[in-house]
């Protein structure tokens, strides 16, 4: 072999161990420039997610809406009732017409991509390792599959489910508006994922969690006051840097337990665990351990069952809707509670907690439930939807829930 063959190989040597280590520079690149992508789209998603709710509502289809109120609804979902004329049916395990796995893989393909140049498999996935928010906790919830109403109420049909789940496969959605939004407002509209969802009533084609909101109104000789939530959004997905009144969570039960997916199918369980969390910041009101909680004895569950029982706590169910921009179905509610009531369950109520903070008014009676604080809220931009459909409800049928005079 000569010089020139020698070098020639040489050459060729290099240059063929060159390419793969090109390559993964390349690879390297293009994963950096995604994860930074996502991030940048996680907090536009903060940021601007009351303006993207606000499009997402201006163009939503009139079929879509049966009552003004700003959230996605159909016929008959909106009746002021008891909290018992909704009733709750347990379907078991999906075997067909379950949409979740193929939701949750085209979800995936918008991911950023891991170190192996796959995608990372799944919102809450990027969520937890690329957005700092670790302390999210896969928990049980019970997922609705189907909303029906018949002559004495609701019927809302539920499986298990997980909370992740809703994360990857319908608050995802704010993800892909919020990437498109960066670009114009009319390509923040025609995701293809939303697109493919196509319908938001059929519950079935993704996985999703139940919301319970609870506008909650302290009544005391001629003054009632409604309370709200300034959420944090460095500890919160669902509606983050957002106004929302309070308490306001997941359909869930309280612990891991078989025994507690039986038990806590139960609205009034769920709207008082939240207020433990919300209201008095007690961490066992989370339900990630085992020990059962008691009910009949437990603080404040104790307090708030005598006062339901006494009538000094009147819950009723405002109506159903879905949340514009997630599809989200939510169960809205409004609890009225005597001021005497109210002062002794939550005597060591908290102004923050780890969620946010709560707006109490002043003395911490509530903000005052009249037609202008009312509608300051409602027109806040800041408010998140389903919060706002609260007010209004609450105010159109004041005269049903006592509140009258307000």
């Amino acid at each position: 072999m000569n010089i020139t063959d020698a070098l020639t190989v040489a050459g060729f040597l290099v240059g063929a161990i060159g390419v793969p280590a090109a390559l993964m520079a390349w690879r390297g690149a293009a994963r950096k420039h995604t994860v930074e992508s996502f991030v940048e789209v996680r907090e536009r998603a903060r940021r601007e997610q009351a303006e993207m709710t606000q499009l997402a509502m201006k163009s939503t289809p009139p079929g879509w809406r049966s009552d003004p109120i700003p959230m996605l609804t159909l016929p008959g979902w909106i009746p002021p009732l008891p909290l018992e004329d909704v009733q709750l049916d347990w379907k078991g395990e999906m075997r067909s017409g379950d949409g979740l796995p193929s939701a949750r893989y085209r979800a995936m393909r918008m991911m950023p991509r891991n170190q192996l140049g796959g995608h990372y498999l799944s919102y809450s996935d990027a969520l937890t390792k690329l957005a700092g928010m670790a302390h999210l906790f896969n928990g049980k919830i019970y997922r609705p599959i189907g909303i029906k109403v018949n002559r004495d109420g609701f019927r809302i049909e539920c499986t298990e489910g997980r909370y992740f789940d809703h994360l990857d496969t319908s608050e995802v959605l704010v993800y892909e508006m919020a990437a498109r939004h960066g670009k114009s407002r009319t390509a923040a509209l025609s995701g293809s994922y939303r697109s493919w969802l196509g319908n938001p009533f059929d519950l079935k084609l993704r996985g999703m969690s139940l919301g319970v909101i609870t506008l909650t109104i302290r009544r005391d000789n001629g003054f009632s006051g409604f309370y709200m939530h300034q959420r944090d959004g460095d500890h919160v997905v669902v509606g983050p840097e957002t106004i929302h009144v309070v308490p306001a969570g997941e359909f869930t039960p309280a612990d891991v337990s078989l025994e507690s997916m039986k038990n806590d199918f139960d609205l009034w369980r769920t709207i008082m665990r939240e207020y433990a969390e919300e209201f008095l910041d007690l961490p066992e009101s989370y339900g990630r351990g085992g020990r059962p909680l008691d009910y009949e004895n437990d603080h404040p569950f104790n307090m708030l069952n005598a006062a339901k029982n006494s009538g000094s706590l009147n819950l009723h169910i405002l109506g159903i809707g879905l949340d514009p921009l997630t599809w989200k179905p939510e169960i809205l509610t409004a609890c009225i509670i005597e001021g005497d009531t109210f002062d002794r369950i939550f005597a060591h109520m908290a102004r923050r907690t780890r969620e946010g903070v709560i707006l109490s008014g002043l003395n911490g009676k509530g903000l005052r439930f009249d037609a202008e604080t009312v509608e300051l809220y409602v027109n806040n931009r800041n408010t998140r939807s389903s919060a706002r459909a609260c007010l209004q409800l609450a105010w159109r049928h004041r005269n049903y829930l006592g509140l009258g005079q307000a």
